[in-house]
Protein backbone atom coordinates (compact mmCIF):
# COMPACT_ATOMS: atom_id res chain seq x y z
CA UNK A 1 0.00 0.00 0.00
CA UNK A 2 1.24 3.75 -0.29
CA UNK A 3 2.91 5.27 1.99
CA UNK A 4 1.49 6.43 5.49
CA UNK A 5 -1.90 4.03 5.06
CA UNK A 6 -1.17 1.77 7.82
CA UNK A 7 1.15 -1.13 6.65
CA UNK A 8 3.65 -1.24 9.81
CA UNK A 9 0.92 -0.30 12.11
CA UNK A 10 -0.88 -3.36 10.86
CA UNK A 11 2.23 -5.68 11.17
CA UNK A 12 2.60 -4.38 14.69
CA UNK A 13 -0.72 -4.78 15.73
CA UNK A 14 -0.30 -8.70 14.45
CA UNK A 15 2.45 -8.88 15.99
CA UNK A 16 1.77 -7.73 19.61
CA UNK A 17 -1.92 -9.00 19.75
CA UNK A 18 -1.51 -12.73 18.19
CA UNK A 19 2.31 -13.25 18.30
CA UNK A 20 2.58 -11.71 21.51
CA UNK A 21 0.36 -14.07 23.13
CA UNK A 22 0.68 -17.59 23.38
CA UNK A 23 1.17 -19.35 19.80
CA UNK A 24 2.35 -22.08 18.01
CA UNK A 25 5.92 -20.69 17.08
CA UNK A 26 9.16 -20.97 19.34
CA UNK A 27 10.95 -17.27 18.10
CA UNK A 28 9.19 -14.08 16.40
CA UNK A 29 11.37 -11.80 14.62
CA UNK A 30 10.38 -8.00 13.62
CA UNK A 31 13.29 -6.66 11.25
CA UNK A 32 12.72 -3.25 9.52
CA UNK A 33 14.73 -3.78 6.37
CA UNK A 34 14.30 -0.74 4.71
CA UNK A 35 16.76 0.43 1.65
CA UNK A 36 19.82 -0.07 0.74
CA UNK A 37 19.27 -3.60 2.21
CA UNK A 38 22.06 -4.55 4.58
CA UNK A 39 22.08 -8.35 4.64
CA UNK A 40 24.90 -8.39 7.70
CA UNK A 41 22.26 -6.02 10.18
CA UNK A 42 19.35 -8.48 8.95
CA UNK A 43 21.57 -11.34 9.94
CA UNK A 44 22.77 -9.41 13.39
CA UNK A 45 18.77 -8.72 14.29
CA UNK A 46 17.56 -12.51 13.75
CA UNK A 47 21.10 -14.08 15.63
CA UNK A 48 20.63 -11.43 18.70
CA UNK A 49 16.58 -12.84 18.85
CA UNK A 50 18.04 -16.69 18.88
CA UNK A 51 19.87 -18.45 21.52
CA UNK A 52 23.15 -18.76 20.54
CA UNK A 53 26.75 -17.13 21.48
CA UNK A 54 27.87 -14.07 20.50
CA UNK A 55 30.89 -15.86 19.64
CA UNK A 56 30.07 -18.03 17.42
CA UNK A 57 28.56 -15.42 14.51
CA UNK A 58 30.49 -12.20 16.02
CA UNK A 59 32.56 -10.87 13.20
CA UNK A 60 31.98 -13.83 11.45
CA UNK A 61 31.38 -13.53 7.14
CA UNK A 62 27.80 -13.26 5.90
CA UNK A 63 27.74 -16.84 4.58
CA UNK A 64 29.23 -18.27 8.41
CA UNK A 65 26.38 -16.36 9.47
CA UNK A 66 23.79 -17.63 7.37
CA UNK A 67 24.88 -21.14 8.15
CA UNK A 68 24.18 -20.50 11.91
CA UNK A 69 21.12 -19.09 11.18
CA UNK A 70 19.77 -21.49 9.14
CA UNK A 71 20.68 -24.19 11.43
CA UNK A 72 19.29 -22.79 14.25
CA UNK A 73 15.74 -21.67 12.42
CA UNK A 74 15.71 -25.45 11.20
CA UNK A 75 14.86 -26.46 14.46
CA UNK A 76 11.98 -23.85 15.36
CA UNK A 77 8.89 -23.25 13.97
CA UNK A 78 9.46 -19.32 13.62
CA UNK A 79 8.04 -16.15 12.09
CA UNK A 80 9.85 -13.04 10.17
CA UNK A 81 7.90 -10.23 9.80
CA UNK A 82 9.99 -8.10 7.59
CA UNK A 83 8.85 -4.29 7.32
CA UNK A 84 9.58 -2.02 4.54
CA UNK A 85 10.75 -3.89 1.80
CA UNK A 86 11.78 -1.80 -1.15
CA UNK A 87 13.80 -4.75 -3.05
CA UNK A 88 13.81 -8.19 -3.31
CA UNK A 89 15.27 -9.65 -0.69
CA UNK A 90 17.32 -12.81 -0.97
CA UNK A 91 16.56 -15.31 1.98
CA UNK A 92 18.84 -18.23 1.43
CA UNK A 93 21.49 -15.21 1.32
CA UNK A 94 20.31 -14.04 4.87
CA UNK A 95 20.26 -17.78 6.22
CA UNK A 96 16.13 -18.14 6.26
CA UNK A 97 15.67 -21.72 5.70
CA UNK A 98 13.03 -22.63 2.52
CA UNK A 99 9.52 -22.84 3.71
CA UNK A 100 8.41 -25.83 2.47
CA UNK A 101 4.82 -27.77 2.89
CA UNK A 102 5.95 -29.53 6.26
CA UNK A 103 6.86 -26.31 8.28
CA UNK A 104 4.28 -23.99 10.36
CA UNK A 105 6.95 -21.34 9.77
CA UNK A 106 5.96 -18.05 7.95
CA UNK A 107 7.57 -14.97 6.27
CA UNK A 108 5.62 -11.88 6.30
CA UNK A 109 6.14 -8.42 5.01
CA UNK A 110 4.80 -5.00 4.18
CA UNK A 111 5.85 -3.19 0.80
CA UNK A 112 4.41 -0.52 -0.75
CA UNK A 113 5.59 -2.44 -4.46
CA UNK A 114 3.55 -5.32 -6.55
CA UNK A 115 7.02 -6.00 -7.87
CA UNK A 116 8.66 -6.56 -4.51
CA UNK A 117 4.94 -9.30 -4.05
CA UNK A 118 6.10 -11.03 -7.47
CA UNK A 119 9.82 -11.16 -6.64
CA UNK A 120 9.41 -12.53 -2.81
CA UNK A 121 6.95 -15.07 -4.23
CA UNK A 122 4.65 -14.22 -2.12
CA UNK A 123 1.81 -16.57 -1.46
CA UNK A 124 -0.76 -14.64 0.41
CA UNK A 125 -1.20 -10.97 -0.62
CA UNK A 126 -3.56 -8.22 1.28
CA UNK A 127 -4.10 -5.12 0.23
CA UNK A 128 -3.92 -1.76 2.59
CA UNK A 129 -5.81 0.63 1.08
CA UNK A 130 -6.37 4.38 2.73
CA UNK A 131 -10.06 4.82 4.82
CA UNK A 132 -12.52 6.69 2.94
CA UNK A 133 -13.77 9.97 4.38
CA UNK A 134 -16.66 8.29 6.61
CA UNK A 135 -14.21 5.81 7.72
CA UNK A 136 -11.25 8.28 8.76
CA UNK A 137 -14.24 10.52 10.44
CA UNK A 138 -15.54 7.48 12.12
CA UNK A 139 -12.36 6.25 13.64
CA UNK A 140 -11.41 9.83 14.63
CA UNK A 141 -14.69 10.28 16.49
CA UNK A 142 -14.37 6.69 18.61
CA UNK A 143 -10.49 7.57 19.09
CA UNK A 144 -11.56 10.94 20.64
CA UNK A 145 -15.12 10.59 22.25
CA UNK A 146 -18.45 11.98 21.84
CA UNK A 147 -17.78 13.98 25.26
CA UNK A 148 -14.74 15.85 23.51
CA UNK A 149 -16.06 16.65 19.98
CA UNK A 150 -19.44 18.00 21.25
CA UNK A 151 -17.33 19.91 23.93
CA UNK A 152 -16.52 23.15 22.11
CA UNK A 153 -18.24 24.44 18.84
CA UNK A 154 -15.58 24.98 16.82
CA UNK A 155 -14.84 20.95 16.79
CA UNK A 156 -17.93 20.36 14.29
CA UNK A 157 -16.39 23.28 11.62
CA UNK A 158 -13.01 21.69 12.36
CA UNK A 159 -14.37 17.94 11.11
CA UNK A 160 -15.68 19.20 7.98
CA UNK A 161 -12.75 20.83 7.56
CA UNK A 162 -10.39 18.04 8.28
CA UNK A 163 -13.46 15.72 5.78
CA UNK A 164 -12.80 17.88 3.44
CA UNK A 165 -8.45 18.02 3.10
CA UNK A 166 -8.93 13.98 3.44
CA UNK A 167 -7.18 12.77 0.05
CA UNK A 168 -7.79 9.12 -0.84
CA UNK A 169 -5.81 6.86 -3.61
CA UNK A 170 -8.38 5.44 -5.91
CA UNK A 171 -5.87 2.26 -6.55
CA UNK A 172 -2.85 1.94 -3.89
CA UNK A 173 -0.77 -0.85 -4.38
CA UNK A 174 -1.03 -3.83 -3.00
CA UNK A 175 1.09 -4.64 0.93
CA UNK A 176 1.61 -8.63 1.34
CA UNK A 177 0.85 -10.67 4.69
Amino acid sequence: GMGGVGKTTLLRKINNEYFGKRNDFDVVIWIVVSKPINIGNIQDVILNKLPTPEHKWKNRSKEEKAAEICKLLKAKNFVILLDDMWERLDLFEVGIPHLGDQTKSKVILTTRSERVCDEMEVHKRMRVKCLTPDEAFSLFRDKVGENILNSHPEIKSLQRLLLKNVKVSPSPSRSSA
